[in-house]
């Protein structure tokens, strides 16, 4: 391996060993450059409401400024913060284009808040199906059958995929090694079918394709960089709007918001969001996705709640995956 800034071979002695990408030199250096962004999204974070408000509408004009309001799209999820800032974003321009991803795993809730969004709130909105190569439809079943249930964590999930890919007996131990370092309290699950491609599947991939055959060259996210370690991360490194520097050209203009910003922007301007909100859930994710469910309150978490909101979902979710979740210690009953 070789450092990624200065490209000097990495040996033992002079691998970084918080951050094993970069040689100590190297390192030291990000890890100050780090420090200073995390001040940066800890300022951002407390500004009040008024002001981000104005922030997220000047990202979201750069992103159409560069690339042209019909080359840019909201990825909209149906959940309240897709919903915010579709609402901010209409308020700039009212007919961008959203492109909704249905999972085939979706909430009906989350069903009924698009249709009325279409229909009632004359939303522009396109919805894509995930099918494989052989244009037949991708299910929630169907990619845990090929690849592996999402459980516990992306993180997690996709060191376990990757262990169990391996092909040599060095990579297998590099990835073992890996997995006891960061995640050692799930290495007893590292045989288990578990997996990080499910959104890749049923969600990434189908969006994309879309995007690119509409010409799309931006896709404007609703994500908070709350929400996970990789998120955090990610804005740390990149930012906001992140242009013509990876694959992908994305604009992520709430990454600095807070969950109690999107609660007083909902209250405040009387945004409607799904129903599923009023039901227990505080997300509106896939109905059968594990990521997070093990830090979920045994008693209330998502499977427990679907037994009671939606008993027939919550049936079919034992039938076919009642094993899985007996081997990933997970309350469902």
């Amino acid at each position: 391996m070789i450092c990624k800034t200065c490209e000097i071979e990495l040996t033992i002695d002079n691998t970084y060993p918080q951050d094993h990408r970069y040689c100590n030199k190297c390192g030291q250096k990000h890890a100050v450059f780090l420090t200073g962004r995390r001040i940066i999204l800890e300022s951002m974070r407390s500004m009040n409401l008024e002001s981000k408000i104005i922030q997220t509408r000047t990202l979201i004009k750069e992103a159409v400024r560069e690339f042209g309001l019909d080359k840019v799209y909201i990825s909209y999820s149906g959940g309240k913060d897709s919903t915010v800032l579709s609402h901010i974003a209409k308020g700039i321009y009212p007919d961008i284009l959203h492109i909704f991803a249905n999972t085939t795993n979706e909430y009906p809730e989350t069903l009924e808040h698009i249709r009325w969004e279409q229909e009632e709130n004359h939303t522009n909105i396109i919805t894509v199906i995930p099918k494989d190569v052989h244009g037949e439809i991708w299910t929630f079943k169907k990619v845990v059958e090929h690849y592996g249930y999402p459980m516990y964590s992306k993180r997690i999930s996709n060191a376990i995929r990757t262990y169990q890919h391996t092909i040599t007996e060095k990579t297998r131990n590099n990835s073992l090694e890996y997995i006891n370092r960061n995640f050692k309290k799930y290495s007893k699950y590292k045989e288990l079918p578990i997996s990080d491609k499910c959104c890749d599947k049923l969600k990434k991939e189908p969006l994309k394709r879309k995007a690119r055959e509409l010409g799309m060259e931006c896709a404007i996210l609703g994500i908070l960089a709350s929400e996970s370690y990789q998120r955090e991360k990610d804005w740390l490194e990149y930012g906001c709007n992140v242009f013509h520097v990876r694959k992908d050209n994305q604009c992520k203009p709430l990454s600095f918001w807070t969950d109690e910003d999107i609660l007083e922007y909902i209250e405040r301007f009387s945004v409607r969001i799904s129903k599923l909100y009023d039901m227990g859930y505080s997300r509106n994710g896939c109905m059968y996705c594990g990521f997070g469910v093990h830090l979920e309150t045994d008693g209330s978490n998502r499977y427990q709640l679907l037994k009671k909101s939606h008993p027939l979902q919550y049936s079919y979710l034992v039938k076919n995956f009642e094993s899985l979740l007996i081997d990933f210690e997970i309350s469902y009953k």
